[in-house]
């Protein structure tokens, strides 16, 4: 991709323009002159090692199928304002999204119709709006589990973290006795802590990875009827989990 030439044209006009051969201005003005073009080359810089990290990827060219119902990106397919850690730096508001059948989020590039694939092993983690997510890298070994390696959204963070994990895959559906395509999304609720992992289905799975506080922890869920049932799953998790954090020291 071409770099990102970002105020180019306002430090060129600042640093690349002879001094006129005239009386000099005053003190004041030369301190105030060079302060403008020492700040408008940082932002140059900036901008190009921006540029130079994030958008050195491949092109991202959607793949769809026409005629395919839905689309293939988490939450909606426009693009939406996050933050990236990649490349061990953090980058603030780029609009991305996040393609679930590749497991591979995706940059627009400034000021173009382009679309840029960051490469998903240099991504730490990401952000969509009010959603974050962190990267599971392969051969993570577990006592008493592995997560497969890729990206999940972080609901609850802390030494036993809630994992969501979310993925898409195209599906041969009869509509009207016609056959078509369809993006179909699946989520996984997991658990994990610093030996073991585990796919939360029960509270008892749940129960199984906190180190405290089990009991507690049953009476609570018990006496606020938490479910985990597919539909209910996530928030009667996400709730056990706080209440736990709370009794906590």
């Amino acid at each position: 991709m071409r770099r990102w030439l970002v105020g180019g044209a306002a430090v060129g006009a600042l640093l690349g323009r002879p001094a006129a051969a005239q009386q000099g201005p005053p003190a004041a003005d030369s301190a105030a002159v060079a302060a403008a073009v020492a700040a408008a080359g940082r932002t140059y810089r900036a901008a190009l090692h921006t540029g130079a990290v994030l958008y050195d990827g491949p092109e991202y060219v959607d793949y769809t199928t026409p005629g395919t119902r839905g689309h293939q990106f988490f939450g909606g397919p426009a693009p939406q304002a996050g933050t990236v850690q990649y490349r061990g730096g953090a980058f603030d508001n780029v609009l991305m999204r996040y393609d679930l059948l590749r497991d591979q989020p995706v940059l627009l590039y400034p000021g173009e119709g382009a679309t840029v694939a960051l490469v998903a092993g240099k991504v730490a983690g990401f952000t969509l709006g009010p959603h974050r997510f962190v990267r599971v890298a392969g051969g993570d070994s577990l006592a008493a589990g592995a997560l497969p390696a890729g990206f999940y959204e972080l609901l609850v963070d802390g030494p036993v973290r809630l994992l969501a994990r979310h993925r898409k895959q195209v599906q041969r559906v009869t509509i009207s006795q016609n056959l078509a395509q369809e993006y179909q999304q699946t989520d996984q609720l997991f658990g994990r802590s610093a030996t073991a992992a585990a796919e939360l289905t029960s509270l008892k799975k749940l129960l199984a990875l906190l180190p405290t506080h089990q009991a507690e922890v049953q009476r609570y869920a018990r006496q606020q009827g938490l479910k985990f049932s597919s539909a209910e799953r996530v928030a009667s998790a996400e709730r056990a989990l706080r209440y736990y954090y709370s009794l906590r020291p």
